[in-house]
């Protein structure tokens, strides 16, 4: 049994069944003659018996008193969150997108170990893709894991040929005494006297941390002040999905052209030039910028996969106000130059340790105010993006080679769209969630993508006018 922490209980309060926190892992396959769905819930089974959190689920304090408790599922049953199902027909990306938007929407049930995982056939009328292959969506909570943890675990259940799984970790399922009311009700007591006893000197200790990387940061560019538009709003129950491969060749030669530049400036460059595109044909794009939320270390992820431990958000501008690629990239590179000077963790180490300090009931309620509060609410703003490095090497489960992979963060209070960058081969891929008031033509969205895209090309690439958006994934849900 394990407590979870102060954030992981966070993301548990604040949560609503109209904002699933949910991260999930999209990926892509070549089916071999011998890989069934029987062979896939077995690699799913010997991967479970390597990942205990899988099989863990929450047990609560009463009355919301302490922070709950992972413990084992003593009705553990891999069937109840593997599912098989099939596109309808015409099986075409519309539809892929549109079942994957149908998930991302759809909360997990508390009361079992908070995953699922779903195959999903009848893709044979997607574009590029081989006929006969199949997709796997896989959904984690935000309090198990973040895109990069989903990313890495995934690649750890993955290998490096097309050997298929064998039978024997099935049995994998610990059984565990489940602590009383009482039990849980002395722990919570003994638990805040300790915490409240070192709290204070703590919390200081964190704060300091954040004072001294705020003072640091004074020669950071200025953002400018945040403009509100269709995307700060209060998600609906309805989502939007769909996803964008740009070539990794093209970032890294891209990038050449601003000295110091790295691939995530390049992807920034796309994402900004993306929206004032898509706002410009709307007419909404604001004198402003739009300023975008991501990690502090997003720039080394998409380089390198990284081994250390969370870190927190910094907020730059996107230069959505600057019409030339070039120098939107220039003013980037600037920011995110400044931006990885900064103690990657005091943010987070400030609020990690707060959290730790306040009853989940607490949280909750707070949490469920600042989601009534919707657009009434302080906005942070506009998008957030992250990033996930995957492999440089083909990879195989269940004996199927996967094709394409992407990620989906979920969508935040007051703001309806996010940006997962995943690197994987010789692609770097945009996976796109948004609500679907706040986005309801994600195809227009991605043709502006597009756009933007072929005037980075013309422009950081003026000797190599040939479309490199790969292949036609217009179509959207």
């Amino acid at each position: 049994m394990e407590q979870l922490n102060g954030i992981q209980s966070s993301f548990l309060a604040i949560e609503q069944s109209v904002m699933p926190l949910v991260v999930s892992s999209v990926g892509i396959y070549r089916a071999s003659d011998k890989t069934d769905f029987p062979v896939i819930r077995q690699a799913f089974l010997n991967g479970i018996a390597r990942f205990p959190v899988f099989r863990r689920r929450l047990l609560s304090v009463p009355a919301g008193l302490d922070h709950p408790y992972w413990i084992e599922d003593p009705d553990f049953d891999v069937d109840c969150h593997l599912q098989q199902i099939a596109l309808p027909k015409p099986g075409n990306w519309h539809q892929f997108y549109l079942q994957i938007a149908r998930l991302q929407a759809t909360p997990m049930h508390r009361d079992r170990p908070l995953w699922q995982a779903f195959v999903i056939d009848g893709l044979d009328s997607l574009s590029g893709i081989p006929k006969g292959s199949f997709a796997i969506i896989m959904r984690v909570h935000r309090a198990i894991a973040d895109n990069g943890t989903l990313n890495e675990m995934m690649m750890r259940m993955h290998s490096l040929d097309a050997t298929l799984p064998v039978a024997g970790g099935s049995s994998v399922c610990t059984r565990e005494i489940r602590p009383g009311n009482g039990q849980l009700l002395t722990s919570a007591l003994r638990n805040h006297a300790s915490r409240w006893w070192s709290g204070g000197s703590i919390v200081r200790r964190s704060y300091a941390r954040y004072s001294r990387q705020r003072e640091a940061a004074l020669d950071m560019p200025e953002l400018p002040p945040l403009p509100a538009t269709r995307f700060n709003c209060s998600p609906s129950t309805f989502r939007v999905v769909c996803h964008l491969p740009i070539s990794l060749h093209d970032c890294e030669q891209m990038r050449e052209q601003v000295p110091g530049s790295t691939l995530a400036d390049v992807v920034l460059t796309l994402i900004g030039g993306g929206l004032r595109n898509y706002l410009l044909r709307k007419g909404e794009l604001p004198a402003q910028s739009l300023i975008a939320s991501l990690p502090q270390r997003l720039s080394g992820e998409l380089h390198k996969p990284s081994k250390k431990g969370a870190a927190g958000n910094v907020r730059i501008a996107l230069h959505s106000d600057c019409e030339r690629p070039l120098e939107r990239l220039r003013r980037l590179q600037q920011e995110n130059m400044a931006a990885r000077a900064r103690d990657p963790a005091a943010d987070l180490a400030l609020l990690n340790d707060s959290s730790e300090l306040l009853l989940p009931a607490l949280l909750k309620l707070g949490g469920s105010g600042y989601v009534r509060l919707g657009v009434r609410a302080p906005l942070a703003h506009n998008t957030y993006i992250n990033g996930v490095y995957g492999s440089d090497h083909s990879l195989y489960f269940a004996g199927a080679e996967m094709l394409q992979s992407f990620a989906l963060a979920p969508l935040l209070p007051g703001s309806a769209l996010t940006h997962s960058i995943s690197r994987w081969g010789g692609s770097l891929t945009l996976g796109i969630n948004a609500c679907r008031e706040a986005l309801p033509d994600p195809d227009g969205y991605l043709k502006s993508l597009q756009e933007a895209w072929q005037s980075m090309r013309d422009t950081l690439l003026p000797g190599d006018s040939t479309a490199s958006i790969e292949d036609d994934l217009v179509e959207s849900a």
